[in-house]
């Protein structure tokens, strides 16, 4: 199987044409017509992580987010305080590592809003922006926020930021990952009782709590690092003759409590 064939298989999974107009899902870096040896799966194709899948043996390096939206300046070494993803690039080019991304056309898919269904282990009713959009909506079947919280939390061993009453009950929940933007509008005209989201901007948090909707923020990368067990999955299917390797990435937004509690 070449580089061209897996992404092809890849993108029968998550359609190209589901990606934003801005996105940039695919190949990225590397020779198309490369035979693919071992594929390694991940959030985020950083320096590092380009690393880790050369010293696996990956010539592939599958990742939910991409190395860049826009043409890296410079590929260099040094790239890494200026450019991330001009970083990463070089470091792909370099050892030999093709990038491909699935990265909105992966959000909006029926893969990931099951996932996240899943994860919690709420049933889902449907999805936040019908017919082909972000969110899920899952049944909360009157459970509290704040046992959805903990439940959450212990899901995706992340912890929890929390906006609203820990004792209400919830019907309908969303879940949102990564960002939430004006997924939270979206939410008080679809009658939801509660967000999960990755993260969200303290005014888009007042208008949802204005609404009498709650908020769960996890982070942006806890509500997302379970996209590298779903491309991995992805790739065995697709790929089934292939070394798969799914690399290591911990949480790197933790909640630090001080002895003292908090300060008010």
């Amino acid at each position: 199987m070449q580089v061209r064939d897996l992404e092809r298989l890849v993108f029968e999974r998550f359609p190209r044409q589901l990606a934003e107009s801005w996105d940039r899902p695919g190949l990225s870096v590397g020779d198309p017509t490369e035979e693919v040896a071992c594929i390694a799966c991940a959030l985020d194709p950083t320096p590092t992580n380009v690393r880790a899948a050369a010293s696996l043996g990956a010539n592939v390096l599958l990742t939910h987010h991409p190395a860049f939206l826009d043409p890296p300046f410079p590929m260099t070494p040094e790239a890494r305080t200026s450019s991330q993803g001009g970083a990463a690039a070089y470091e792909a080019a370099r050892l030999g590592v093709s990038l491909i991304a699935m990265h909105t056309n992966l959000d909006r898919s029926e893969e990931a809003l099951d996932l996240a269904a899943s994860l919690i282990g709420l049933t889902r009713v449907g999805r936040l922006v019908e017919p082909d959009g972000y969110g899920a909506l899952l049944d909360a079947d009157g459970m509290t926020l704040g046992e959805l919280t903990e439940r959450v939390a212990l899901a995706l061993g992340a912890s929890a930021t929390v906006w609203g009453d820990e004792g209400k009950s919830l019907g309908r929940v969303a879940y949102c990952s990564g960002s939430l933007g004006s997924l939270g509008m979206q939410a008080t005209r679809r009658g939801v009782d509660c967000v999960i989201a990755g993260e969200a901007g303290y005014h888009r948090a007042l208008e949802l709590s204005e609404c009498g909707v709650a908020a769960i923020l996890v982070g942006h990368e806890a509500s997302e690092l379970p996209y590298a067990g779903l491309l991995a999955r992805t790739a065995r299917e697709v790929a089934p003759d292939t070394r798969i390797h799914i690399l290591d990435e911990d949480l790197r937004w933790h909640a630090h409590v001080t002895e003292g509690g908090p300060h008010v």
